[in-house]
């Protein structure tokens, strides 16, 4: 039987438990720190991290650590490959290498958001370490001495086009710590290298998604030598990444890589998050077309986007025509050849085909919408002001928001978030009106489908 925590928990920024955990952590890693080197013994072969004091004990660091080959070359848009080993015997000699894991994981390659780059709030997010095509790999935390502990999965957000297990603010030595568990980052393609999709073996589609599972694969296999217990695996993500482990709620390949799941303001039925085979190959044809690979046959432009340098797919991702409000450029797509193999997902999602022994918690923010009208709307959200909205105005926004609904039930909406104070806010300028805006485009994104995924 499926069990699911039926209780909405109301992620806040400031008053959150993990982030704070986050912030905490953020504040202090600065400073001075001694670091011992620790090595761990794998099957494929020898690791060194570092031990080091922590919020008064010892924490066990071991970043960038690889769980898959290089995705570079011709092996660019195609599934990952289990990192090979790296230890190797003459004579009843171990020859083998040890691998250095003590420098933070590469970001997956992506651009920058600079829509403000003054204020902290959008810079956090951007990527702290070099952006690298060859980016499979994961950070992990320990308690020192750990044994048989939880494990704790994160799955950074970003629309799938950026994000990075690196960040600051997702430093796990606090989290492990505190919560005497093992922490685990790990890195998944983005943009058109985890999500270009031709509906052909050369360019399959979800490659981002066959990543995270790779990734959980590895991590089961050999987080018990970091003291974890492969038996309480829990994933635990935001936007991007909540979305995703629905994802692997229903993918065949990743039953049984993990036990439990947290969902921060993000569901797989987010309309944001996963296109459909049809919508996903027409922005990917648009892409190939910016980046000058408009070929007739499948296996030639492909072979052409192998060539293509990565900035250029960084350029122009968001030159993809027609993208409707909050709609992100390359996502998930709900059929495809090696993650979806069974069935639809959208059609998962509504016949309740996804895994029913994970236990979930699901979370969603007081206010999801504010954050995106910002980007989506800065004709009426400047970054700098508070927002104040006329009622003409007001439905501006509603009909940019939703211009892909029909007209009546665009009005229908405007009428019940303002309600019987509407002739109240018929002239002059209201808080009010900006506020039900923000309100609208965070029930519609995210908070509608939480709540039905959290039902079902």
């Amino acid at each position: 039987m499926w069990r699911l925590f039926s209780i909405i928990l109301v992620f806040s920024f400031i008053d959150g438990t993990i982030l704070r955990l986050l912030q905490v952590n953020a504040s202090l890693s600065s400073s001075h720190q001694s670091k011992v080197p620790v090595d761990i013994e794998l099957q494929a072969g020898l690791i060194r991290g570092f031990e080091s004091i922590f919020l008064h004990k010892r924490v066990r660091s071991f970043l960038g650590v690889p769980f898959a080959e290089p995705p570079v070359g011709e092996l660019r848009f195609w599934p990952p490959r289990l990192k090979k080993p790296w230890n190797g015997w003459i004579n009843c000699g171990n020859i083998g290498k040890t691998i250095e894991a003590t420098i933070l994981a590469p970001a997956c390659y992506q651009g920058r958001d600079t829509y403000n780059e003054s204020f902290w709030g959008s810079e956090m997010w951007n990527a702290n370490t070099p952006v690298s095509e060859d980016c499979l790999y994961m950070n992990i935390w320990a308690p020192a001495e750990a044994s048989n502990l939880t494990v704790l999965v994160w799955f950074f957000g970003g629309g799938f086009w950026y994000g990075s297990p690196s960040l600051l603010l997702y430093d796990g030595k606090a989290l492990a710590l505190t919560s005497n568990t093992i922490v685990v980052n790990i890195n998944y393609r983005l943009g058109a290298f985890g999500y270009l999709y031709l509906g052909d073996s050369e360019v399959p589609g979800n490659m981002g998604m066959l990543d995270q599972q790779l990734a959980l694969y590895w991590i089961r296999e050999n987080i018990e030598a970091f003291g974890g217990n492969p038996k309480s695996i829990t994933i635990f993500g935001e936007s991007a990444g909540a979305s995703s482990i629905v994802a692997h709620l229903i993918a065949p390949g990743s039953r049984g890589l993990f036990h439990n799941g947290i969902l921060q303001s993000g569901s797989l039925d987010n309309r944001w998050s996963m296109d459909t085979p049809k919508r996903a190959l027409e922005k990917s044809r648009e892409l190939a077309r910016l980046v000058g690979c408009n070929r007739t046959n499948i296996y030639d432009m492909a072979r052409c986007l192998r060539r293509v340098p990565p900035a250029e797919f960084v350029d122009q991702l968001w030159n993809i025509p027609n993208l409707g409000f909050l709609e992100f450029p390359l996502v998930i797509v709900s059929k495809d050849e090696n993650f979806f193999t069974k069935e639809d997902a959208f059609i998962a999602l509504r016949n309740k085909n996804f895994a029913q022994d994970v236990n979930l918690m699901i979370g969603i923010n007081s206010d999801e919408g504010a954050f995106w009208n910002i980007y989506n709307l800065p004709k009426f959200y400047d970054h700098q002001t508070q927002p104040l909205l006329g009622i003409n105005e007001f439905n501006e926004c509603v009909n940019t928001a939703f211009s892909r609904l029909p007209e009546v039930i665009r009005a229908a909406a405007a009428y019940v978030y303002t309600g019987n104070n509407r002739c109240d806010y018929a002239n002059g300028q209201h808080r009010f009106l900006a506020d039900q805006v923000n309100q609208m485009v965070g029930d519609y994104f995210f908070t509608c489908d939480s709540l039905w995924f959290a039902d079902q």
